[in-house]
């Protein structure tokens, strides 16, 4: 019985925090936001969730063998997780600085901006070769 209490002290919170990233990523406007919603709760709700997880299937009567084996599994997952969600996120955040998609200029403050020029992008205020004028 104190054992159940404790996994559910893991796994409610664990379960609250990845719901809430499902309805941050759908409800988030800018790109950043987004991945902030997905990376950050993500991972730490599937943590919480995971070791409520291990605390039941541990502490249950007929734990044998074949539990062990799921243990495992639960823990490879959550260190894979913790490997490549900060990664991604990291990666995505680059990305969208890179290319511009933080979001519409009204929403973003003057460090969220992009930069005006990158050498290598198409420089959009820069007229090319053929509209600047002879001469």
């Amino acid at each position: 019985m104190i054992t159940d209490i404790i996994s559910l002290i893991f796994i409610l919170p664990g379960a609250f925090m990845v719901f809430s990233a499902a309805v941050g990523t759908a409800r988030f406007n800018s790109t950043l936001a987004r991945v902030h919603a997905i990376t950050k709760p993500q991972t730490t709700g599937l943590v919480l969730f995971m070791i409520g997880t291990i605390i039941r299937v541990t502490t249950a009567e007929d734990f044998g063998v074949h539990e062990k084996g799921d243990i495992g599994i639960m823990i490879l997952l959550v260190l894979f997780a913790l490997m490549t969600n900060p990664v991604t996120g990291q990666r995505l955040g680059r990305i969208a600085r890179r290319e511009g998609l933080y979001g519409e200029d009204g929403q973003l403050t003057r460090n969220d901006r992009p930069a005006s020029y990158h050498p290598k992008r198409i420089n959009p205020n820069k007229p090319t070769e053929t509209e600047r004028p002879a001469g």
